[in-house]
């Protein structure tokens, strides 16, 4: 069965066309543009190389010498997924990058330089090219997940713009999601919260009011989320005296056509701010997070419940790795 996950070994890239490119620590991939700085990066079907360390290796068997990342002329080296048999269309996570196959192998002309430089290229069958419909920063050690073909980028058109999806057809439902994180602190701060003598006043009323305040500006905050009318948003503050922590939950409700998990999250993460910022003066080296959504109800996608052993705050509590 064909891994549905490696990683990044190498970044690559050269400023010119039909040479070995040089690892590089991080590498900026935009969409139309592929791998800033690269000599093959611009317009068209192939933007962006990969190619297995696999591959690589199997040439080294053959013995063809001095063969490194990049020799190939490939963007990313990839370790662990077998790309080449992917068919065209299939689209990939690389790090917080997101891709689609366009194009399996290619012809190598006569006078390629990377087959003069190596003595033969593997390029033409195993080489897989893509376009980059979302962009960011890739990296050495950065996880590889192919994606299913149902998997749903609404946020992204055809072309890989962002977009705000039409909600239009979408059946009115009841949707209601939780969302959970903490912030952690020295004891004292939090006796000190606890105890009502920070000089801001009552932390816990300031950042439970904002937290609710928060998650009705939430479409004004998230570029493209709508704009959503709550039937009601309940923020939850409790001290961990085990942890050194003020554990957050939020809950919100509304009858529409798109979900509120957003609006808990923001709701979460603005309480956690607030609390923050009521006791800065005393504590510059709080911790904000984790922050995450703990269940969501309503709409197409159904019922969502974080098992405990995903739960963030419950493996640190209990000394437990996430699964």
């Amino acid at each position: 069965t064909m891994a549905q996950k490696g990683k990044v070994v190498s970044v690559n890239r050269s400023t010119r066309k039909g040479v070995v490119k040089e690892s590089i620590p991080c590498g900026e991939l935009r969409v139309h543009v592929g791998l800033v700085g690269d000599a093959h990066a611009g317009e068209g079907k192939r933007q962006l190389s990969l190619l297995a360390a696999e591959s690589i290796h199997k040439m080294e068997q053959l013995g063809v010498p001095n063969l490194r990342p990049g020799s190939f002329a490939e963007n990313i080296t990839t370790e662990g997924i077998t790309l080449h048999t992917l068919p065209v269309g299939t689209r990939l996570l690389i790090g917080e990058t997101l891709h689609v196959i366009t194009q399996i192998g290619k012809e190598c002309h006569k006078g390629c330089a990377i087959r003069q430089a190596t003595g033969a290229c593997i390029m033409p069958t195993e080489g897989v090219f893509t376009n980059v419909l979302r962009g960011g920063v890739v990296r050495p050690g950065d996880v590889i997940r192919v994606l299913p073909d149902d998997a749903d980028f609404s946020h992204l058109d055809e072309k890989g713009n962002v977009r705000m999806v039409d909600v239009s057809a979408k059946a009115v439902t009841v949707r209601r999601a939780t969302a959970a994180g903490r912030v952690t602190m020295r004891q004292e701060t939090l006796d000190a919260i606890c105890g009502g003598r920070l000089p801001k006043g009552d932390v816990l009323a300031a950042a439970r009011v904002a937290g609710v305040m928060a998650a009705k500006k939430t479409s004004e905050l998230i570029p493209m989320c709508h704009l959503l009318p709550l039937d009601s948003v309940t923020v939850h503050l409790e001290a961990n005296a085990q942890a050194h922590a003020i554990d957050i939950r939020a809950t919100t409700a509304c009858t529409g056509k798109t979900g509120v998990e957003m609006e808990a999250l923001t709701a979460v993460s603005v309480a956690a701010l607030t609390l923050y910022d009521m006791c800065k003066s005393v504590d510059r080296a709080m911790c904000i997070g984790p922050i995450y959504l703990v269940e969501k109800e309503g709409g197409k996608s159904g019922h969502f419940v974080r098992a405990a052993q995903m739960d963030p705050l419950h493996a640190m509590d209990t000394g437990k790795t996430l699964a």
